[in-house]
């Protein structure tokens, strides 16, 4: 038996060998550093696996496998390629028209929120409403999945229908829309506050400098005091469009970004001879989704002595793609440069740190009112409530005000960041910290708090509950802001 197998297995290996040979040739080509010998190599593979392997792959699926491959190896998710399909939804995502529900939708941990539902869309129509969780379309649950992600699942051609099942109030509900072709703005603003305008840029697109200019021009034509630039949620496109935006804020020839290249060359992007149309103070508010163009653009505002940065670490996008034909057909979207601020400050992977930290985005904007408007500011508790007017606008707290026989006790960083306080929290120290102007409070987890280095017995310690760190009335009124209780109203000012 023994025998009659051994022949057998000799003929196996010979005949893996012959083929091995037939197939390959005497002289393989390896892949070296030289480019010439690693395309020669790509091609020889590319041969061989077309003309014998197996499956019989077809020719579009290994080019499209050995430049996705190729990539891979850079560990750089910005640079990536496009097919024409693809490419096609990215000029359309830097255009503002696509097919669409229409919303604006916020990132968050588990699942994206709503935003912003835009008048006359699909999502109005439907019944969507800001705060709505979108967790499943089309059966499919999308937890934990990126926004651009998530924004991609939604989207579809005109006509279209897709099923949304959202989270409200802790019920799910089941909507199903019929995707429009939206052509939505990237470019809103309006007069808010005392007299400041504000001007919100969902992205940089071809058309947006003209918008932005139109828009800075009717605020400007209505005299305000100050401005705010929103850049929040603002994922970048075109890095143009930001340097034309930047340098109707700038001097002549100031300096708006530095870039460095593949090659080793170094440009300071200086702005051009253009008068400067804003002479008003600027706060810009930027967080965690503020990425690239949005980070060149307050980078050199706040480089240049213009504005104020407000809201949460950027995102961290710094470096520059450019957007290569292929003559096969499709795109490559290529890094070839990194930028820093005017003043040298690495964006890439860092990000840019708001001068002043406020992490509930709905007391980003009053906060930055508060900076740019002068007064007193008004805060209004209702007991049993989670709504709290803020200079008279409605929004909604962490939390309720918490009463028990200590006193009255109210969110720590909702009230101190509705108040114009920046709130941290100190690891090395155990403890929570906030500032205003020349007012600093420390308030450990255990023990008395600490105002401006001195010990403060009355008002007690700060107090957890659910989650949730609570401040109370007394050290609010140890802050030096005036308290008054009515019935079921707590009124703070200052």
């Amino acid at each position: 038996m023994a025998r009659k197998v051994l022949p057998a297995v000799l003929g196996c290996i010979f005949l893996f060998y012959f083929c091995l040979f037939f197939l390959a040739g005497p002289s393989p080509v390896y892949a070296s550093g030289n480019a010439a010998n690693a395309k020669k190599a790509i091609l020889e593979v590319f041969e061989y696996l077309h003309r014998a392997h197996i499956s019989q792959p077809k020719a579009d699926q290994l080019l499209k496998g050995a430049v996705r491959g190729m990539i891979d190896t850079l560990n750089d998710p910005y640079t990536e390629y496009l097919s024409e399909d693809e490419l096609e939804k990215l000029a359309e995502n830097l255009g503002g028209v696509y097919g669409g529900i229409g919303v604006y939708l916020e990132a968050r941990p588990d699942y994206p929120r709503v935003q912003e539902v835009f008048s006359g869309s699909p999502a109005m129509k439907a019944g969507l409403q800001v705060g709505d969780k979108i967790i499943k379309v089309d059966g499919t649950d999308i937890k934990g999945w990126s926004l651009p992600a998530a924004v991609e699942k939604i989207k579809g051609p005109a006509g279209t229908e897709v099923v949304l099942v959202i989270d409200r109030g802790g019920k799910e509900i089941s909507i199903k829309l019929k995707r429009a072709h939206l052509d939505i703005p990237t470019i809103e603003s309006k007069v808010v506050g005392k007299n400041t305008g504000y001007i919100a840029v969902k992205t940089f697109g071809v058309n947006t400098p003209g918008l932005f200019r139109e828009h800075l021009d009717t605020l400007m034509s209505q005299h305000i005091g100050g401005l705010v630039i929103d850049l929040r949620d603002n994922p970048g496109g075109y890095m143009d469009a930001a340097l034309e935006m930047v340098e109707i804020f700038l001097d002549p020839e100031a300096p708006i970004v530095i870039t460095r290249y593949y090659d080793g060359s170094v440009n300071t992007h200086l702005a051009g001879k253009e008068v400067k149309r804003v002479k008003v103070p600027v706060v810009a508010l930027i967080n965690s989704q503020s990425a690239s163009s949005s980070e060149i653009m307050v980078g050199a505002l706040r480089d240049n002595g213009i504005a104020t940065l407000v809201g949460e670490r950027s995102f961290g996008k710094g470096t520059a793609q450019s957007l290569i034909r292929l003559d096969t057909g499709g795109a490559l979207k290529l890094t070839t440069a990194e930028y820093t601020t005017p003043k040298g400050t690495k964006v890439h992977n860092q990000g840019l740190k708001p001068d002043y930290e406020v992490h509930i985005r709905s007391l980003q904007l009053p906060f930055a009112l508060g900076i740019l408007e002068s007064g007193p500011k008004e805060i209004v508790f209702t007991s049993g409530k989670k709504e709290v007017a803020v200079d008279g606008n409605r929004i909604t707290a962490t939390s309720a005000p918490l009463i028990n026989e200590r006193g009255v006790y109210l969110p720590l960083r909702f009230t101190l960041e509705a108040l114009g306080y920046v709130v941290a929290w100190e690891q090395d120290s155990a403890g929570i910290s906030a500032r205003k102007r020349d007012v600093k409070i420390f308030m450990p987890v255990e023990g008395y708090p600490f105002l401006n280095g001195r010990e403060i017995k009355a008002g007690g310690s700060v107090i957890i509950e659910d989650g949730i760190s609570y401040i109370s009335l007394e050290l609010i009124e140890q802050l030096g802001h005036a308290v008054k209780q009515h019935d079921d109203r707590i009124v703070i000012k200052g």
